[in-house]
This record gives C-alpha cells, structure tokens and sequence, in this order.
C-alpha cells in the first residue's frame, strides 16, 4: 500500500469532511478551527499530539521543560490567529514503567506555563499504553484585534518573519548528534541557545494579539513545520504564490557554526527544519511604516522583512544571484 504524506492525508481528510455546519466559521485549512453563533462570540481550538521518539525524547528532555513545550505547542496555534488562548483538555498515554517523580515534575511545568499564559486546565483523559504519548487541545477567543486566518493574504504584500529561523532545529540535530556519538553537551557552552530553543520554546501570543490589533496585517500562521511548508499554507489558503529573499532570513550567529559541527546546509535548517514557533505574517506594502511605529509603541521586539506575495502558486527562494527554487511544503512532515 502507497504510503500517505501528510499532506495528502490531511486532505482526504479535509474533503470527508463537512464543509459548513451550524455554528461552524472555520474548519480545517487553518492554525484553529473557529466555531460560535454570532450573538454568542467565537471560539478557537486546536490540537496537537506529541509522541515519544517522534516529537521528543525523554533522554535529554528534562520533564519540567517537556510539560512547558507540550502546552507551547498549541498556544503557538491560538497566537497565530490573534488569539486568547483560555482553557486546555489533556489526554496522555502512559507507559506502565513511567516514574512518578518524571510525571510530577512534568505536571510542574504544565502548571506553569498555564499560569503564565493564564488558561485552565479543565478535562482530559489517561489510558496506559507502551509509548508515552501526550496529546493538548486548546481552547480560546478572539483578541481585541479580532482573528488572522491564512487565506487574507494579497499579492504585493510583505512578508514578515517574528524571529530568528533554525535554532530549534539545530538544538534538536545537536541533541541526536550527542546521543549518537555520546558527545557531552554540558561542555558545549556555545550552542546553549540553539539547545533551549528546542527544549523550551516560547509562543508568539501577545505579539499575535498586538498584530491582529494594528489592523495592518493580512494573513498569518506559525512556523511549526518550518518557513518553507508553513509560508506555502498561507499561499495555498490565499490563492497565492511567493518569494523569499535568502539574504534576509534572520538566523542566530551561532547557526553558521552548528550547520558546519553538524554537517548540515544552513538554508535547511533555516527553512525545513521546524519547530521555531515564531509567526509568519503578511502586510500591505502601505502599511509597514505604519506597522513599524505601532510595534515600537507596544512591543520591544524586531520583525523581519523576507519576501513578497505574488501573483500564481508556491514559495519560491530567491538567491543573492537571482536564481529561483520551488521549496514549497519542503518543511518537516511527520
């Protein structure tokens, strides 16, 4: 039997499944579904699992950090749309091994980041099985700026970046890298920052909130599954095409020195490897200027130009040279 990418799972899903419903306003095609009754308010909610071996790995995830970023993992989705995020169910698959003193101290970073973030945790389930398995569905509204989907995007708009690309994945490529070849990482003070941003990353909500409240942006989403396949929803949902500036990708210094440690093209990591949990967001060219004096009067924090939308279909990298690539969806597929 021919093996289903994600892609191509996900929409065979999508087109099993209603298309409307009552109540429904969104359904599959964006970071959240959006239900509610108009006189009611909107919701958001979304979902995503974790699997041992897959996602994370309990050899060099430290339980506190594991819980934070099981949590993180989802409220990057609410942010991505400008929203609120306010309740959380938890399901988990327990192995019959697993210690007590691992699951508390997980427990202890879950409770944490939902205080943090200010959601409550408010159901679940447990079931034993052979993996551990951690699956979080969010709940949230609405913010003041009312809510981004990926399919506003026009052609002419900017294309904007929250942060530096590749970190995560570069942590992640270090770790494994260790674990192979039993290196000591604590003796490897230099690539600290790559490592937390795989351990421990932090989701956009307020910058989406404060975005989606400018009125200057389009369209948005996180970078979960890296720049090149989270950029080319955006596109897809917009019925649009795009171009990214190599020359513009923000990185860390550090990155240059861990792609070569790790044997690793950069451009890879900067655009494939995922799970930077920063926002791509698109903007009419009219209004950057704006956009620049609104983020300098509530946020502290750099945006990053990288490309434009077009008219036609897929992400395009454009080098220094002018050369051109097609590296549509060519991000991490689970």
């Amino acid at each position: 039997m021919a093996k289903l990418s994600e892609r191509a799972l996900i929409r065979l899903i999508r087109e099993a499944s209603a298309a409307a419903a009552p109540g429904l306003v969104q359904g599959i095609g964006d970071d959240c579904a959006v239900f509610g009754n108009s006189g009611e308010g909107r919701w958001l909610i979304s979902t995503d699992t974790l699997v041992d071996g897959v996602h994370f790995d309990c050899h060099w995830h430290p339980p506190a950090l594991l819980g934070r970023k099981s949590i993180a993992v989802n409220l990057s989705d609410i942010a991505a749309m400008g929203g609120c995020p306010r309740f959380v169910l938890l399901s988990l698959c327990l192995p019959p091994a697993l210690d007590a003193d691992w699951l508390q101290q997980w427990f202890s970073g879950v409770s944490a980041i939902l205080a943090e973030y200010g959601c409550v945790l408010i159901g679940g389930d447990t079931v034993q099985s052979k993996e551990l398995m951690i699956s979080v569905t969010v709940i949230g509204e609405p913010g003041s700026g009312g809510i981004l989907y990926r399919s506003g995007a026009i052609p002419g708009d900017i294309v904007y970046v929250s942060g530096t690309l590749g970190a995560a994945a570069a942590g992640l490529a270090l770790f494994q890298k260790a674990k192979q070849e039993q290196i000591d990482l604590g003796l490897q003070l230099q690539w600290q920052v790559l490592l937390d941003s795989h351990l421990n990353p932090f989701p956009q909500v307020k910058l989406g909130q404060e975005l989606a409240s400018t009125g200057c942006v389009t369209a948005m989403q996180d970078i979960s599954d890296g720049l090149a396949t989270d950029l080319a929803h955006i596109c897809q949902e917009s019925g649009t095409g795009s171009i990214l500036h190599l020359e513009s990708l923000p990185s860390l210094p550090v990155l240059d020195a861990a792609a070569k440690f790790l044997g690793k093209e950069k451009l890879d990591l900067l655009l494939k490897g995922g799970e930077d949990y920063q926002l791509v967001f698109t903007v009419r060219p009219h209004r950057e200027e704006e956009l620049k004096v609104k983020m300098a009067s509530f946020l502290d924090q750099q945006i990053f130009p990288v490309g434009i939308i077009t008219e036609g279909q897929g992400v395009i990298l454009e080098q220094k040279n002018g050369s051109r690539t097609d590296i549509s969806f060519q991000g991490y597929e689970h």
